[in-house]
């Protein structure tokens, strides 16, 4: 059932494409590419004969979009970076509700600021440490999600396209007062809860840099229940935006019993030119700009209670806008990690990427 959903939007797409092309052709390609390189000290490798850099092919999405009526909408992508067709986005939205918009098939479901802001938008080359292990990303399912007044709310059933068990409710509610020029003060908070009935689950994350190794690794749990929930607060002024988040996760395991993973981080940026970021629907993106820098900063902490593991980083970072289609990222990343009351670091990490849209 779940591989047919994932199947179900693209063929709705074709099939609507084909059948009103002349009375709707609203048809768009697009995409981007991100070539990244890591370069890093030995605090960042489980064994120090593994390399210290690494360069990869991070993303190459394709997607095609269309609008197929007045009230029906559909989204395809698909990402090739590991020489393999990975379909990330397979939708098809109707949006003829007063109250509510419908959105069926795989998607990414509404928890987290960081995880909702798109990869070629996001502040860092890579998300923070607690959002890349706890906030779900995509999955298969139906949510719906409004926006009255100055709220926006979203609420699906989703189910994991890896696993023939899981199943999930996820929601996001938000608010946020915003002017004509973007400048806003933004609340919202998020919830998923999830019933795994006996599937693997286990932290196994990296101290966000892409190329090294997972130093942040969990018990292997059998998890039959994981409820997760999160905080967010983030404004724009004149440029400058500001922005944090909290995400807290508890999982059972019938015979480990509870674990709890918890973790944060608070991030800023400012571009040199003054613009602001678009800001719409709860989510933010980039800036349009040619020549523009823009500088950035974060902290980010992650722990994971009963395996008595910690990690903390602190990343400053430049984006270069070239144009609206060519942006580069340069980072450098500080990190320490706990291991059972033994602390490794501080030691540094350079991470750098050319990203090109089309």
């Amino acid at each position: 059932m779940k591989k047919l959903a994932s199947y179900c939007a693209p063929a709705l797409f074709v099939l609507a494409t084909g059948t009103n092309a002349t009375e709707y052709p609203q048809f768009s390609l697009g995409g981007y590419i991100m070539v990244d390189h890591d370069q890093f000290s030995d605090l960042f490798l489980e064994d120090e004969q593994h390399s210290n850099n690494g360069t990869d092919i991070r993303r190459a999405r394709l997607s095609t979009k269309a609008k197929l009526t007045d009230h029906w909408q559909s989204k395809f992508q698909v990402d090739i970076a590991d020489g393999k067709l990975n379909i990330k986005d397979a939708y098809i939205q109707y949006k003829a509700i007063d109250w509510a918009d419908i959105t069926v098939g795989q998607q990414k479901e509404p928890f987290g600021l960081e995880k909702l802001t798109s990869s070629s938008d996001t502040f860092m080359i890579e998300r923070s440490m607690v959002t890349q292990a706890l906030a779900p990303g995509r999955s298969v399912g139906v949510k719906l999600d409004g926006s009255p007044g100055d709220f926006t709310w979203s609420l699906g059933y989703f189910q994991d396209d890896n696993t023939q068990n899981s199943n999930a409710v996820t929601g996001r509610l938000t608010w946020a007062l915003v002017d004509d020029n973007d400048n806003f003060v933004h609340l919202g908070s998020a919830f998923s809860e999830r019933q795994l009935k006996g599937d693997e689950f286990r932290i196994n994350e990296t101290l966000e840099v892409y190329s090294s190794d997972s130093l942040l690794e969990g018990t292997r749990l059998n998890a039959q229940e994981m409820s997760s929930s999160s905080v967010e607060l983030m404004w724009q002024y004149l440029g400058v935006v500001s922005m944090a988040e909290w995400i807290e996760t508890d999982t059972n395991d019938e015979t480990r019993g509870n674990y709890h993973y918890q973790g944060g981080y608070y991030q800023m940026s400012y571009p040199l030119s003054g613009k602001n970021r678009r800001y719409k629907a709860g989510k933010l993106s980039t800036i349009k700009a040619k020549h523009d820098w823009e500088l950035t900063w974060r902290v980010s902490q992650f722990a994971l209670q009963q395996e008595n593991r910690k990690a903390q980083t602190l990343t400053i970072g430049v984006n270069y806008l070239v144009s609206n289609d060519l942006m580069f990222k340069a980072n450098v990343i500080r990190a320490r990690h706990q291991d059972d009351g033994e602390t490794f670091g501080y030691d540094n990490a350079f991470a750098f990427r050319a990203q090109y849209s089309f």
